[in-house]
């Protein structure tokens, strides 16, 4: 394996404050990455292990572990599969500077992000009419997924939302029309419900996708492909896409249980296409036997109904944040008090003012 070189470092500035933070970047095999020290510095973790080639971030609000040559990494113990493994050169654990700005930045700091709070959720129940999914002997996905949608309809009218269905019945319809009717709508996000079949019956548990960045592969993509490298339409919502997919997943795996598969990358079309921030779960694996009697169940439906509804509510406190901050500063008048960093604060509790900014955006 080639040595890693370590770059000259480049100094950003932080957006509220006229101290300079210094980030070393590390190229390694044609990569930037970032050491996992000042990962924790510029987050303000204030316990750090890095013993047998773990990571254990520690701060008052957040925990972030993982490991070297690990796509894994549990923030509060959510599951997310980072675009490039965690690696150690030099002896210094290094963490990419692409997940660093595509996944870590805009799950702990969604306040930044320039996205606003949704008033419509468009929900997608995939395949449907000829297209029956992943069939189980208790029913098949495109049934759960419309009852799920449904149930989903009704919780998000009576909290409020506007709600459109690319499908409200057994028909079927084409993805480039699913994605052309979610883009018609204005101030939405677009939730598309489906459910999982594997080759093995032990593989179970909740999977949610955000459309993958430029320049990554797939999460179930072994190689970087020439397709992986052009820019997609719903590459602009980056930030939004993984942020609303970290409050549903979040809600997905608290209100309904099993096991996380954890936050994904794909290029699906309904996501790759689609120029508002949109996602993809996975409800379960029909071809489970404990998940599939769980699907087959009307109240586990429900619950991901529920969840649906709960994790677009997080969304909106997450990015409604730093306005309702401001508003309680202002009404605090000239308090001396000084102002305290959330940098550990999650998109799954968003509590506290940001006053940071990412690298990459002190860089524009």
């Amino acid at each position: 394996m080639r040595r890693g070189r370590i770059c000259v470092a480049v100094l950003f500035f932080f957006a509220c404050q006229a101290l300079a933070f210094e980030w070393t970047l590390v190229r390694h095999d044609g990569r930037d990455y970032v050491p996992i020290e000042e990962v924790a510095k510029f987050y303000r973790f204030t316990q750090a292990d890095y013993s047998g080639d773990n990571v254990n971030l520690e701060g008052a609000t957040l925990r972030m572990t993982g490991g070297v040559n690990s796509r894994e990494l549990y923030l509060n113990g959510l599951k997310f599969i980072l675009s490039f493994p965690i690696i150690k050169v030099d002896d210094r654990i290094l963490l990419s500077r692409m997940d660093l700005s595509k996944l870590v930045e805009p799950v702990l700091r969604p306040a930044k992000i320039l996205g606003k709070p949704v008033h419509t959720v468009v929900l997608d129940a995939g395949h449907g009419g000829f297209d029956q999914g992943a069939q189980s002997i208790l029913g098949s996905e495109k049934d759960f997924a419309l009852d799920v949608v449904q149930r989903a309809r009704d919780l998000l009218l009576k909290a409020g939302f506007n709600v459109r269905l690319t499908r409200s019945g057994d028909v079927f319809v084409p993805l480039e029309d699913r994605v052309a009717f979610a883009d018609r709508q204005s101030n939405a996000v677009l939730v598309s419900v489906h459910f999982n079949a594997g080759a093995r019956e032990e593989a179970g548990g909740i999977e949610t996708y955000s459309l993958a960045p430029r320049g990554v592969p797939s999460t179930n993509s072994l190689d970087l492909t020439l397709s992986d490298l052009q820019l997609c339409i719903g590459n602009t919502r980056d930030p939004e896409n993984i942020a609303l997919a970290t409050a549903i997943h979040a809600a997905l795996i608290t209100r309904v249980g099993g096991s996380d598969r954890g936050i994904k990358r794909a290029r699906f079309i309904v996501l790759r296409d689609s120029n508002i921030p949109g996602v993809l779960i996975e409800g379960g694996f029909l071809t489970n036997p404990q998940d599939r009697v769980r699907v087959a169940t009307p109240i586990y439906r429900q619950l991901l109904a529920q969840a649906i509804l709960q994790g677009i509510l997080s969304y909106n406190r997450a990015l409604n944040r730093e306005a309702a901050t401001e508003q309680m500063m202002a009404k605090r008048g000239n308090s001396s008090r000084p102002e305290t960093n959330d940098a550990g604060a999650s998109i799954w509790d968003p509590l506290k003012p940001n006053v940071y900014t990412l690298p990459e955006e002190s860089r524009k």
